[in-house]
This record gives C-alpha cells, structure tokens and sequence, in this order.
C-alpha cells in the first residue's frame, strides 16, 4: 500500500490494485449477504415445518371432529328408533293396563252385585216356607257363590297382570328417561363438534396460506442465493484468472530478472575468466622466472661444491706426494 501512494508506483499496479480492492469489498457483501438468505431460508423453512405440523393436526381434529359427528348422529338416530319402539311399546302396555283397569272395575262389580245377590239368596233360604223354595234357593246359592270364586280368582289374574304390566311399565319409563337424557347430552355436543369443524376448516385454510407464502419465500430466497452463488463463482473465476495473470506477469518479470541475472553472471564471469587468465599468465611469468632462479641457485651450488670437490681432491693429492 506504501507503494500505491508513492509517486513512483506503476499505474498499471495502481489499477490493478484498485480493481481487487473493489472486487474483496464486494466478495465479502456478497458472502455477508449469502449468510444472511441461508439464514433467512433456515428460518422460513422452521415456520414453513411448524406451520405443516400445525395444519396436519387441525386437519386430524377435523377428521376426527367429522367422524365423531358422523358417529354421533348415527347413535342419536339410533336411540330415537330405540325411543321409538319403547314409546310403541309403552303405549301399548299403557293400553293394556287400561284394558286389565277396566275388566277388573268390571270384575269388581259383577262381585259385588252377586255378593248382593248371595246376601238375597241367603236371606231367602232363611225365610223359605217351604223346602222346594229353600232348594231353589241353595242350588243359586252354590251358582253364586261358584260365580264369585270365579270373579275373585279373575280379578286376583288381573292384579297379577296390572303388576307385571306396571313393573314392565318403570322399566320402559326408566329405559326412555335414560335414552332421552342421552339424546339431549347427545344434541347437546352436537354444535360444539360442528363448531370445532369450522374453525379447524378455517385454521386449515389459514395455515395453507401461511405455508403458501411461506413456501414463496423460501423459492425467492433459495433463487437470491442460488444468483449470489452465481456470481461468486464468477468472481472466484475472475479472482482465478487474474491471480493466474499476475502469476503470468510473475513469472515474465522473474524470468526477466533471471535471464538479467544471468547475462550479469555470464558477462561478471567472462571478466572473471579474462581476470583468472591475466592472474594465470603472471603466475606462469612468475613460476617460471622463479624456475630460472632456482635452475640458476642449484647450478651455483652444483659449481661451488664441483669446486669444494676439486679442492679437496688437489689437496690430497698434495699430501700423498709431500712425503716421497
């Protein structure tokens, strides 16, 4: 960056420089803004579940509201045939008990009219003259008396049946008062089943428009980021293609500096060479200046102990000849 705002930078690298500045900016909105849709995604499609669960379930209390009306109105229907024939029945045992009131009213007077009659006769036989007038008397005497044992067993069958008729009678009563308070509780729950329809069918289409918007939501933004994906591929392509060309531009600028470098080399070796050829020639000068200043020593005392030599062969000699 020192370099951007120093005079001597290249434009080009100015430029360059400015262009990915802008592309990083916008790479990370746009990364800001695809994390902030999958967000906004995730959550619409929470509401989206939450609100499917929810439909399901007023759905199910529907179906089983419907089915329990629908059971319920079988079981009213059959508890009024139930009360139906109860009430047939009850009228008719009503009727019979009437008819049994009515042959025992009945009885009961015909007893009491031949027990006025069996008073008569007896009275009768008391006062009889004469004894055909007693046995007439004594023969309707015995046809009464055979006629009230017949009315008064009658009328103890029509108490039996009266009793039976009314027990048979509570029984139907307690059976209908049963059925009848049943098919009021019945009635009774009717409309609160009917009302539960309603507002389950009301919360159903309003939770369908719920998952409906919610379901448009979750397209448009799965659409944004599907689009923001898009681009930054494209930019990740672009990213990519300019670090390539900078890269391109590297290597050129390298090879450059390397070819630079080794023409440097080559040239700082050549004078190297020339420099190592200069030094060789005078250390060749110099071996062999100094070779001759050897030859030359060496033969000095190769001469200087020739002549030692000759000396002490001329003194020995001098010697052996001194004596004679």
């Amino acid at each position: 960056m020192l370099k951007f705002f120093t005079e001597k930078s290249n434009p080009d690298y100015k430029n360059n420089l400015f262009h990915q500045v802008i592309s990083d900016l916008a790479l990370a909105s746009l990364t800001v803004q695809a994390s902030r849709l999958q967000t906004q995604k995730q959550e619409a499609s929470k509401l989206r579940r939450r609100s499917e669960m929810e439909l399901k379930k007023t759905q199910s209390l529907a179906k089983r509201s419907t089915f329990g009306l629908v059971s319920l109105q079988r079981r009213i229907e059959t508890s009024k045939e139930k009360l139906d024939d109860i009430s047939t029945v009850l009228t008719q045992r009503l009727a019979q008990q009437e008819s049994i009131q009515r042959l025992k009213v009945a009885a009961e007077e015909r007893l009491k009219r031949e027990k006025d009659a069996k008073e008569e006769t007896e009275q009768e036989i008391e006062f009889a003259q004469s004894n055909e007038e007693k046995q007439q008397a004594l023969s309707r005497l015995h046809i009464i008396s055979e006629m009230i044992d017949e009315i008064v067993a009658e009328i103890k069958q029509r108490n039996k049946m009266a009793k039976k008729i009314t027990l048979a009678l509570e029984d139907f009563k307690k059976s209908k008062s049963r059925i009848s308070t049943k098919i009021h509780k019945q009635t009774q729950t009717k409309p609160t089943l009917q009302k539960l329809i309603k507002k389950s069918k009301k919360a159903s289409e309003r939770l369908a428009k719920q998952i409906t918007s919610k379901t448009r939501k979750e397209e448009s933004v799965g659409k944004n980021i599907v689009q923001i994906r898009k681009k930054l591929s494209e930019m990740a392509a672009k990213r990519k293609k300019l670090a390539a060309a900078r890269l391109a531009r590297k290597r050129k600028t390298a090879s450059r500096f390397i070819k630079k470098k080794k023409s440097q080399l080559k040239t700082k070796s050549k004078k190297k060479k020339i420099k190592f050829k200069k030094k060789t020639k005078s250390k060749k000068k110099k071996s062999k200046i100094k070779k001759k200043t050897k030859t030359k020593r060496q033969s000095r005392k190769k001469t200087k102990q020739l002549r030692k030599k000759k000396n002490r062969a001329s003194k020995k000699k001098l010697k052996i000849k001194s004596p004679i």
